[in-house]
């Protein structure tokens, strides 16, 4: 049975994959014309959200090839924690300033190029950097310094979080 459940268990870069094109599933069909309009009130536009994510991921990058350390805790010790926070659909969360999108016209085919290219990035960095090493660029709020590990796994659970939120907005639009 144990062999079971770890074979449905996919591998960090297989499992960002999926998550991009899950988004870039969603988004690609959306016309140029729908991409900017707001959806419903209090709502970013499907455009601004591509960008928060290319923004968010871009940030996880940066975070990911910062300044590290040995890690002296299980490496993966807050995964559950990061997941549990950001797949709660119940919470709300407002988005750093860093990674909030401008309020401006985006040009879709531009944010879809941005989008595989910082989710490419990030695959590499899984594959190639030691994921246990924590990161010292940023802590996370409310938890402190995350090792690449988990960092990476919070890339996924926003991410997921994100394509839910997508999907409510491509709703509204008439795609």
């Amino acid at each position: 049975m144990e062999q079971q459940k770890n074979a449905l268990v996919q591998p960090l870069p297989v499992l960002i994959g999926s998550v991009a094109e899950a988004q870039l599933n969603l988004f690609e069909p959306v016309k140029q014309s729908e991409v900017n309009r707001i959806p419903f009130e209090g709502s970013w536009t499907a455009a601004e959200l591509i960008e928060h994510m290319v923004l968010s991921i871009g940030s996880s990058v940066e975070v990911l090839s910062g300044p590290v350390k040995a890690t002296d805790r299980a490496p993966d010790q807050y995964v559950q924690s990061v997941k549990d926070m950001f797949l709660n659909f119940d919470l709300k969360f407002k988005s750093a300033p860093s990674i909030t999108p401008e309020t401006k016209l985006y040009d879709r085919d531009i944010l879809i190029k941005k989008l595989r290219t910082v989710y490419n990035s990030l695959i590499y960095l899984v594959e190639v950097k030691d994921l246990t090493d924590t990161c010292l660029l940023w802590e996370f709020p409310t938890i402190g310094h995350l090792t690449r590990l988990e960092w990476a796994y919070q890339a996924v659970y926003h991410a997921q979080r994100h394509t839910q939120q997508l999907k409510n907005i491509i709703g509204h639009l008439d795609v």
